[in-house]
């Protein structure tokens, strides 16, 4: 979830400078500490709004740049814009399984870049090479921000449907075994990864990192109460800015929300579809095979309400396999994360176990 929760390109949850979304009509764009600031280009045939923005890139250590093969193609978006997204495929012969990448709320280039980081860059290259093939894409609410009204999106336009196109197109891959492909979803990508894969109906497996068990207005107050209280005692101003926060949380969750009014940027509809699923009860009326994987010190999705929520759904299901990382954040970088320091991460790589485990898993999901 970031450290606010996102839509339409612009940021959901006014939790990163006290902003509180209480007028529908506003134009002011709250600051955003985690929205990307380094983008790609996306390949594509249509129209796109996204920019290029040159990032400088030096993989992480347990990387292999000799042992896989990438390259650039386009998935299908909106009527009027398609998503850039790139292949990642290891060297060699014979078929490999395939894993595509399903982001988290708000905005995001298919390297999932927050600041200097790329975390689904390090997540695609460190799979590669260890015998997985990778499709990661640009998400529609960043790729076509200018063809997307707040009002009128949902889960499914936002997240489901693109991550279901690129799964079919990485089933097409020559060397993707089609029957071994899973999808891999972070945060509110975790959090619908039941939901891909229920509408999908052959998936190999689900993979969710750092994935709510609760709803999205619980999250949204439960950062805003962090970060207001991250220096200390809450001050009345503070105070204030999160009575008004939870009461709109309150409106979202009751479905009080007018046909027209946009809340957090984002309207009824989405609002709506949001909570006529339920990730839990889906979850475990899958029967796929399910990895959970979890920083221990995510303060934006904390461990204490979801990771173990989602252990006593599931109980002791031979299916679901639970990895939990001491010292690891939300992006499952070692140290404190987003919501914790307050600002974009300078520097860092995804940690090796958490793409090693994920990379054993699905490899073991072959025949």
């Amino acid at each position: 979830l970031r450290a606010c929760v996102a839509a339409s390109g612009i940021v959901l949850a006014g939790c990163s400078d006290g902003s509180d979304g209480t007028t529908p009509e506003t134009t002011e764009t709250p600051t955003a500490t985690v929205t990307p600031t380094a983008t790609v280009t996306p390949t594509t045939t249509r129209t796109s709004t996204a920019t290029e923005t040159a990032t400088e890139y030096t993989p992480p250590a347990y990387v292999d740049p000799t042992s896989y093969t990438e390259r650039t193609l386009s998935l299908t978006g909106t009527e009027t814009c398609d998503l850039g997204a790139t292949l990642t495929v290891p060297d060699g012969e014979g078929t490999v399984p395939g894993v595509v990448l399903v982001h988290g709320s708000g905005p995001s280039d298919r390297n999932g870049t927050v600041g200097s980081v790329q975390p689904f860059r390090d997540m695609a290259l460190g799979l590669a090479s260890e015998g997985v093939a990778v499709l990661r894409y640009d998400k529609r609410t960043y790729a076509c921000s200018s063809s997307i009204e707040a009002t009128e999106l949902t889960i499914d336009d936002e997240v489901t449907d693109d991550a279901l196109t690129a799964v079919d197109r990485l089933r097409e891959v020559d060397r993707v075994a089609s029957d071994a492909v899973v999808v891999a979803g972070h945060s509110l990508g975790g959090m619908l990864a039941p939901r891909i894969a229920k509408r999908d109906g052959t998936l190999a497996g689900i993979a969710m990192l750092a994935a709510p068990a609760r709803s999205l207005p619980e999250i949204i107050v439960q950062q805003s109460r962090y970060q207001f209280k991250r220096d200390g005692e809450l001050t009345d101003k503070e105070r204030e800015r999160l009575d008004r926060i939870e009461t709109i949380a309150d409106r979202v969750r009751e479905g009080n929300v007018d046909e027209d009014e946009v809340i957090w940027n984002a309207g009824r509809t989405y609002w709506q579809s949001l909570a006529d699923y339920d990730q839990v009860a889906t979850a475990t009326g899958l029967d796929v095979p399910i990895l959970l994987q979890q920083g221990l010190r995510d303060k934006q999705v904390p461990p204490d309400t979801e990771l173990s929520r989602w252990r006593e759904a599931f109980g002791d299901s031979e299916g679901v396999t639970i990895r939990a990382y001491q010292g690891l954040n939300h992006l499952f970088m070692d140290g404190p994360g987003i919501l914790e320091t307050g600002s974009v991460p300078e520097s860092g790589h995804i940690e090796e176990p958490a793409v090693t485990d994920l990379a054993n898993w699905t490899l073991g999901l072959v025949d």
